[in-house]
C-alpha cells in the first residue's frame, strides 16, 4: 500500500538525518492544496535533535526527494514543520481502474480469514416496543458484522432478547383480564395494545405499592412458567417476535441465532451460586451481590431476595451459552448502549 511505502521511506530519511522515529503518523490533509498525505514527524522529533521543526522538515524532504518514491509526484515542507506528499495522476488512474475491475469486491480484505466471529446486536425485548436505541444498536452491529465479514471472517449474527423479567410482568399485569386484539387483527394493532399495557404497568409499578407487589408476583410466575399466565405470555411473545421480524426485514438484517433470557437465566443463577461458594459473590439482605468497590467497580445485584436473576446473572448464562452453541468462536462482539 502507498501508506506503507511512505512510512518506510520517511523512516529511512529520518535515520539519514540522525532521527530515530518510534512511530510515523500519516494523515489526510483537510485542504487538498496541502497534499494527499501529510506527516508531522519533524514536529515530533525536532526538539530531541536540537533543531527547529521547519529546518528538520526541509532536511527530511531533501532526503526523501533523492529516493524517487514510486507514485509520489512532489514532496514539500510546509507550515511550522509539516511534510506534505502529492501523489501522481497515474496512481489515481490505476486506483480507479482497480475499483472498476473489482466492482463490489473492491476493498475486500483477508486479515480475518479462517476466523468465526459472533456479533450480538439490536437485542429488543418482547412485550415492549422497538425504539430508537434498538435502531442504533442494529445500525452499529450490522455495520460491524459487514466489516468483519468483508475482511474474511465467517460472521454469526446474534440477537439476545429479554423475554422474561419485570417489563413482561408490567405488561401482563395490565393486559391479563383485558380484551386482547384478535389473531386476525393487524400486527400494528397488537403491538399498540402491548405497548400501551407496558406503559400503564410501568406507571403503576412506580406509583402504586399494591400494583408493585402484584407485578412482582406475576414476575415470579413468569419465571416459574405458571399455567395461569402462560397462554397470554406466549401470545404476547409471539406477536412481539413477529413484529421484530418485520423490522429486521426493512433494515436488511437477518440473524443466524436468537438467544432468549428464558433460556439462559437458570445457567446464570447456577454460576452465581458457584461464585458464592468461591467468594466471588456475597449475600446481602437476602440477595446475592458482587461487591465491586474493592477492584474499583461498583456493587451490583445478581440475584434478588426473591431468588430471581437480574440482567447481570442472565448475561453470565448467555456468554457461556454462546460458546456451547458455537464452540469454535474466535471472538464475540457485543453492541451495548455505550
Amino acid at each position: 500500500m502507498i501508506s506503507d511505502a511512505l512510512r518506510e521511506s520517511i523512516k529511512e530519511a529520518c535515520l539519514e538525518v540522525s532521527v530515530a522515529p518510534r512511530e510515523i503518523h500519516l494523515e489526510f490533509p483537510e485542504n487538498a492544496a496541502h497534499g494527499d498525505y501529510s506527516t508531522n514527524v519533524a514536529l515530533m522529533y525536532a526538539k530531541g535533535v536540537g533543531s527547529a521543526p521547519r529546518e528538520l522538515a526541509e532536511r527530511i524532504v531533501e532526503s526523501l526527494q533523492r529516493k524517487n518514491i514510486p507514485d509520489v509526484e512532489r514532496i514539500k515542507a510546509a507550515g511550522a514543520g509539516f511534510i506534505n506528499f502529492y501523489l501522481s495522476d497515474a496512481f489515481f488512474a490505476r486506483n480507479l481502474t482497480e475499483v472498476v475491475d473489482k466492482g463490489e469486491n473492491y476493498g475486500r480484505g483477508r486479515v480475518l480469514e479462517g476466523e468465526r466471529v459472533m456479533v450480538e446486536y439490536t437485542d429488543p425485548n418482547p412485550f415492549k416496543e422497538f425504539h430508537i436505541g434498538h435502531l442504533m444498536s442494529n445500525t452499529i452491529g450490522e455495520s460491524l458484522a459487514r466489516i468483519v465479514e468483508w475482511n474474511g471472517a465467517v460472521v454469526v449474527r446474534a440477537c439476545y432478547q429479554g423475554d422474561v423479567g419485570l417489563h413482561v410482568a408490567k405488561t401482563l399485569w395490565v393486559a391479563i383480564g383485558k380484551r386482547w386484539p384478535s389473531e386476525e387483527s393487524p400486527l400494528a394493532e397488537k403491538m399498540k395494545f402491548l405497548g400501551e399495557a407496558y406503559a400503564a404497568g410501568s406507571r403503576a409499578y412506580e406509583e402504586d405499592e399494591k400494583a408493585r407487589e402484584e407485578v412482582q408476583k406475576i414476575n415470579k410466575k413468569i419465571f416459574e412458567r405458571s399455567p395461569e399466565i402462560m397462554g397470554e405470555y406466549q401470545k404476547g411473545r409471539t406477536w412481539s417476535l413477529e413484529h421484530f421480524e418485520q423490522i429486521y426485514k426493512r433494515l436488511g438484517t437477518k440473524f443466524d441465532v436468537f438467544f432468549f433470557e428464558s433460556e439462559v437465566w437458570q445457567k446464570g443463577v447456577g454460576m452465581v451460586k458457584e461464585g458464592l461458594g468461591e467468594r466471588v459473590f456475597e449475600e446481602s439482605e437476602g440477595a446475592v451481590i458482587f461487591r465491586g468497590e474493592p477492584p474499583g467497580l461498583h456493587t451490583r445485584v445478581f440475584v434478588t431476595a426473591a431468588g430471581l436473576p437480574t440482567y447481570e446473572a442472565k448475561e453470565l448464562g448467555l456468554n457461556v451459552k454462546k460458546f456451547e452453541v458455537y464452540p469454535d468462536l474466535d471472538e464475540s462482539i457485543i453492541v451495548t448502549a455505550n
